[in-house]
């Protein structure tokens, strides 16, 4: 007889996993059947992840019968899944997927179990923070950032939702530490780096230490080992790129600062505009093409803006909701 779970897995692969080995199992009850089609439908990823277990069960339901056999014994000498539970709920989804699901969900690796302790922290527009972690790491927050920190017996998870978190982190070889944003993860046992995560891409960025960063989908994920001074970008389907950087210059914001480096004008407004009250906005697109150097302070708008002015050709105009419009001077 099977007992409801009613505390769903962290992430949104382990929780679709889950739910699609519950619903092949043959005892799904009615109350966990109306659970399960509420968590597709809350999240369009949730669906997404949903889908590709299915995917994965149509495409391995072609294959012959011997081919699935030497799948299976493959996926148990190769895969290990370190939670007996997990392994009941992907067999109970049929032989089909078995090993194709139990491969996927291997990836994420972590244990069905209930966090020890849960954290959440933000910071508002302009507002900055550093948080001292239980374990002694610290999470400096920029500005409208916010994470969810989670502790487990054997790892620590913080999730960044939104906004750029530098981390010095504490070296625990038995309980490493990971950092996820949105599809891609970061795991480390000492080091000091950032994470920031804008609407299309995901960048790491490794002070000291060393740390590896995965992204994709579960069943294609693609993975990047960075060392001090390198720095990845994460885009949805797309290779992870790594180049070499100047990261005491990206992550200048811990300091109140914000340094441009011959930089389109129009990279130069976006990232002020996360640290002003007020907005600029530039009137004309002739004025993307212009570039811009320059060390400012964060807090110092007045001094930005009359840096605009002296070095570039351009009009800045102060409005009465206080926002601030940039035109070509003529």
């Amino acid at each position: 007889m099977h007992t409801e779970n009613t505390n769903l897995p962290d992430t949104i692969p382990d929780a679709a996993a889950y739910w699609f080995a519950r619903v092949h199992s043959g005892n799904l009850t009615a109350a966990e059947r109306e659970r399960s089609i509420a968590w597709r439908s809350e999240h369009p990823r949730h669906e997404q992840e949903y889908r590709a277990l299915d995917q994965i069960w149509q495409a391995t339901s072609l294959l012959p019968e011997d081919d699935l056999r030497e799948l299976l014994e493959a996926s148990d000498t190769e895969v290990s899944i370190p939670n007996p539970t997990r392994r009941r709920w992907i067999v109970g989804a049929g032989v089909a997927c078995s090993a194709a699901v139990v491969g996927g969900v291997a990836l994420y690796g972590h244990k069905l179990e209930t966090a020890t302790s849960v954290l959440h922290y933000a910071t508002t527009q302009g507002e900055q923070r550093d948080v001292v972690l239980p374990d002694g790491s610290v999470v400096a927050m920029n500005v409208h950032s916010e994470i969810t920190v989670r502790y487990y017996e054997s790892r620590r998870v913080v999730e960044l939702l939104r906004g750029e978190a530098a981390f010095e982190v504490v070296s625990n070889q038995g309980q490493p530490f990971i950092v996820e944003a949105d599809a891609v993860n970061v795991r480390v046992t000492g080091t000091v780096f950032t994470v920031r995560r804008d609407p299309s891409v995901v960048t790491v960025a490794v002070q000291s230490g060393s740390v590896e960063v995965s992204a994709g989908q579960w069943w294609s994920r693609d993975r990047a080992m960075l060392g001090a001074n390198m720095v990845a970008s994460a885009s949805e389907g797309k290779p992870i790129n790594v180049t070499r950087a100047d990261v005491a210059m990206m992550t200048a914001w811990r300091q109140g600062k914000v340094v441009f480096n011959d930089q389109p004008l129009d990279e130069v407004v976006r990232e002020m505009n996360r640290y002003l009250q007020h907005p600029i906005r530039l009137t004309d697109s002739r004025l993307r093409a212009l570039r811009m150097a320059g060390v400012f302070t964060i807090q110092d708008a007045e001094g930005f803006l009359q840096a605009l002015q002296t070095h570039l050709p351009v009009v800045v105009v102060q409005r009465p909701d206080g926002s601030v419009s940039v035109s070509l001077l003529r």
